[in-house]
This record gives structure tokens, C-alpha cells and sequence, in this order.
């Protein structure tokens, strides 16, 4: 009877066992565990490079320029900016305030300040877009080539003016209204459709969640990779429930000696040993709740509208560098060009180059402006001059200066401030440090920052949405490393109790035949 009893508790226990066994399993395969995490594991990949400090340091370090130069772009690029109108303000102002007509006060700007006044002259850039069709149709009938023949002519010898030349439609055309861009929004749901809108996103929503995330990064990414997780909770499931299985046979066919109870109690109570202390040394419950933390930051960066927004906002970007980089700085080399291209008209006209200079200014004035004022870091070398002239001028402190060119003329003064930090930092971004490529070329300049958002970044969402989107489909992770944890100290718990109850077993219950007493002689 007492045999009997011990078969069907030690039945009971191993049905436990089993049960556990079976449940981690279900999890497992119920939620897709594996193929999710396998998923979650190439976006850390692929985002790796991206959260390295540096390349953070560096993304905000180029995100502030590109500001920058919006803020400069933004009042004179279009006519929907102020700079336009602000500039017959100013002229008018300081003829008032100085008591010179306007035409004085233009002629003192042109002789001390040729560039700026250039520059002044030629807003809205978008006007230079509309007078682009007619000058090229100018340039094939003074030349006497076709299109293709005068556009083959200037990318040959003007290689540099003529990237500015192309690329100025797309950005002015575009400036208030990014091409394609339609359904893309900002974290908040505000839509984006302006290039300021544009940077706002960039520089507000989405280089935040690399700034404030890195650390969540790092302990989810630290100790080792996630994909193991899930097979390893599946073959210990399956080792249990096969283990069980063995046992509840072996005692269906009767009590198993104290011996193998212990030894196999054991076996349950180093399964829940072991499971603890993976848990523990690999840090999974506080590196699992730090990933969802991650995961919940880039859960809008990987809305789809978002991902499609994010290429067509870059596309839009790289215009803009590819239009202002040969004209920003003496290495850009538009400005050496400007000289080269008169010099080539005059030779081909017959024309002097005075000639040609007044041709294009009659016919084409904002483009003729725009090429007198480049490089515009020859406009931020004026600055300093042109702001003591007008301090003199006008008999005002550099302070009220200041606040009356902001007061009346916004724009122009947003520009004014900007610029500097653009020309002085394009070829040399402020603060971007020991930045790379995820191939290890350094990030140094504007183009650089493009090029790295372009063909870096912005290709991790776009690569990995769909393995993102898998990982966070059907739950959290965060309930994986306490879920794991809470088995593996029940089963030592159960453990414990299972080879407590296998030594109380009595050796009579246990198999164990007891020797035959001495028969009396």
C-alpha cells in the first residue's frame, strides 16, 4: 500500500514538472519568440554603429549646422521668407536715419561691401530660378550651341557652378513644399512639408531617441546578443518535459529507489539553479526592461509614412548641399569659376567682358548678383565691417544695432546671425569631434554630415522597419527576463522540495528488498 502511495506522489511531482515544461514551451512557440527576437537582434545590428558615442555626439553636431543654414536659407530663399521685402526697408531706414538717399546708401554698401550687397540684391533666390531658363537660353543663342551642346560645355569647364545651377530648382521649388513628402509628420502628429519643418523634425524628434536612448542601447545590446533567449528557453522546456515524461513512466511501473529520486529531483533542481544564474550574470531582467524603454522611442521613427518621409526629406537635403557647396566657401570652387565663365562668353561672342557683365545683369539681375556675391563666405568676412559701418552711421552701440535690425527687419537679421556659423563650420563642422561613417571615414564637413545621414542612418529604418515592426508585434520583451527569472526559482523551489521528499522516502518504498530473517535451529 505504502508502495503504491510513493508511485502515485512521485507520479504527482513529475506532472508539475511537466506542466512547467509544457507552459514555457507554449510561450515560446505561442508568441513567436524566436523568429522575433532573431528579428530584434539584426535591428541591434544595424543600429549598433548608429548609437556608438561619437556618432551621437557628431549626429547633433550635424543636425545644428544644417539648422543653421535653414535659419540662413529660410528668410531669402523664396519670396515667402521676409528677406525680400525687408531689404528696400533697410535701405530706406538707414537713408532716414542718415539723411543719404537711397541710392547713396547703396552706392556706400556696393563700395565697402560688394558681396553682401550682391548678395542683398539677389533674394529671393527663387527669382534666380526663374531667370535660369531664360539665361540658358541667352547662353545657346550668344554661343550659337543647343541645349544639350551648352549644358555638356558648362558641366566641362564650370563643373562646380553648374552643381548649383542644377540643383537651385529642386531647393527653391521645393523649400515650402517638399517634394513627395505628403503624409509625413513630426512625433507629435504636426505635418512636415517645409525644409523648416523638416529640420525641426530632425533635430527635435528624431536625433533625440539617439541622444536619450544610447544608454537603453547599450544595456540591451551590452552583455551579449538577445537571439539566444528564446531557443535556449525552448530546449529547456522541451529537456523538461521530455525528463518528466521519463519519470512519470518509471513510476507508473512502480516506486523507483530513493537513489534515482534523489538524483532526479536533482537534475529539476540544477535545471532552476542554472536558469537563475544565466539570468542573473547576463543582467536579462534590467537589459530586457531597457529594450522596451528603446523600443517604445523608436516606435514612431518606424511608423512607415515616417520611414518614406525621411528618405524624401533627405533627398531634399542633399539638393540643398549640393547647391550651396560650391558656393560657400573659396574651396567650393564656384567663385574661381565665375571669372573663367565671363572670360569664356567674351571669348566666344566676341564681346567684352564688360559687355558680357552688363548683358547679364540687364537681362538677368538676381543671377548676375548671385554670382558677384559668392563666395558667401566672403559675406561673412564683411559682416564685422558692415555692422561697425552701421553702428557709425547711424550713431548707435552694437547692442542697439542689434535689436533694431531685429525688431524691423527679422529676417534679414536671422540670416545676418546664422551665416557665420555656417561658412566658418561647413568645411569644418563646430564640435563633431572623432565622428565617422559606419566604414570608419571621418565626418568633417557639411557634405560629410549629408552623406552619413543619407547613406547611414536613414537606411537603418528603412532596412529594418519590417524587422522591427515583427519584434514589437505580438507583445513587449520586458516580460522575458522576470518570466524567466520566476520559473527558474520556482523550479528550484520545487526542486528543493522534490529531494526533500525523496530522502524522507523509506527504503522499504524505495524497491529495496530487506534480507530474510535466520531461521531458529
Amino acid at each position: 500500500m505504502q508502495g503504491k502511495s510513493g508511485s502515485r506522489s512521485g507520479v504527482l511531482q513529475w506532472v508539475v514538472v511537466l506542466v512547467v515544461g509544457v507552459l514555457v514551451v507554449t510561450v515560446v512557440l505561442g508568441l513567436n519568440l524566436i523568429p522575433r527576437l532573431n528579428d530584434g537582434q539584426n535591428v541591434l545590428d544595424a543600429a549598433r554603429p548608429a548609437f556608438a558615442p561619437e556618432r551621437v555626439a557628431g549626429a547633433r553636431a550635424g543636425i545644428d549646422i544644417i539648422s543653421a543654414d535653414v535659419d540662413v536659407a529660410d528668410p531669402i530663399g523664396t519670396s515667402s521668407g521676409t528677406g525680400a521685402t525687408e531689404v528696400p526697408k533697410l535701405i530706406a531706414f538707414v537713408s532716414q536715419q542718415t539723411g543719404l538717399s537711397e541710392a547713396e546708401v547703396v552706392a556706400a554698401l556696393q563700395e565697402n561691401f560688394p558681396h553682401t550687397t550682391a548678395l542683398l540684391q539677389t533674394i529671393p533666390l527663387s527669382s534666380v530660378t526663374a531667370e535660369l531658363p531664360g539665361l540658358l537660353a541667352f547662353l545657346e543663342k550668344t554661343l550659337d550651341v543647343s541645349e544639350p551642346e551648352l549644358l555638356a560645355a558648362l558641366q566641362a569647364n564650370f563643373p562646380r557652378l553648374t552643381q548649383s545651377i542644377v540643383n537651385l530648382p529642386t531647393v527653391t521649388n521645393g523649400w515650402d513644399n517638399i517634394q513627395s513628402i505628403e503624409g509625413a509628420s513630426r512625433f507629435d502628429g504636426t505635418p512636415i512639408k517645409t525644409v523648416p519643418d523638416l529640420r525641426t523634425y530632425f533635430s527635435s524628434d528624431l536625433i533625440p531617441i539617439l541622444e536619450t536612448q544610447q544608454s537603453n542601447f547599450a544595456s540591451l545590446d551590452g552583455t551579449s546578443t538577445v537571439n539566444w533567449i528564446a531557443p535556449l528557453l525552448l530546449i529547456v522546456g522541451l529537456v523538461v518535459i521530455l525528463f518528466a515524461a521519463l519519470m512519470i513512466a518509471l513510476n507508473l511501473r512502480g516506486p523507483v529507489s530513493r537513489g534515482l529520486a534523489i538524483a532526479s529531483a536533482s537534475v529539476v533542481l540544477v535545471v532552476g539553479v542554472g536558469v537563475v544564474a544565466l539570468v542573473l550574470a547576463v543582467s536579462l531582467v534590467p537589459r530586457v526592461d531597457n529594450g522596451q524603454t528603446l523600443l517604445d522611442a523608436l516606435r514612431p521613427a518606424n511608423d512607415p509614412a515616417r520611414v518614406e518621409g525621411d528618405r524624401d526629406g533627405i533627398t531634399m537635403v542633399s539638393a540643398i548641399v549640393d547647391m550651396e557647396d560650391p558656393i560657400m566657401t573659396s574651396q567650393g570652387g564656384a567663385a574661381a569659376e565665375v571669372p573663367k565663365l565671363i572670360a569664356f562668353v567674351s571669348q566666344k561672342t566676341g564681346l567684352s567682358q564688360a559687355e558680357v557683365v552688363a548683358a547679364l545683369q540687364e537681362n538677368f539681375p538676381h543671377t548676375t548678383a548671385l554670382l558677384l556675391a559668392i563666395p558667401l563666405s566672403s559675406v561673412t568676412a564683411e559682416l564685422p565691417g558692415l555692422l561697425a559701418f552701421l553702428e557709425k552711421t547711424l550713431d548707435v552701440s552694437e547692442t542697439e544695432l542689434l535689436a533694431a535690425l531685429s525688431a524691423n527687419f527679422p529676417g534679414l537679421a536671422q540670416s545676418i546671425v546664422n551665416l557665420p556659423t555656417v561658412t566658418n563650420g561647413w568645411n569644418n563642422v563646430q564640435s563633431i569631434g572623432g565622428a565617422t561613417r559606419f566604414d570608419g571615414t571621418p565626418v568633417k564637413t557639411v557634405p560629410d554630415v549629408r552623406t552619413y545621414f543619407a547613406s547611414d542612418v536613414i537606411p537603418v529604418l528603412e532596412t529594418q522597419r519590417g524587422n522591427y515592426e515583427n519584434l514589437v508585434s505580438t507583445s513587449n520583451i520586458d516580460f522575458i527576463g522576470p518570466l524567466v527569472l520566476i520559473v527558474g526559482i520556482i523550479v528550484i523551489i520545487y526542486g528543493l522540495l522534490m529531494v526533500l521528499l525523496a530522502w524522507r522516502l523509506e527504503p522499504s518504498t524505495s524497491g529495496a528488498t530487506r534480507p530474510s530473517p535466520i531461521p531458529a535451529t
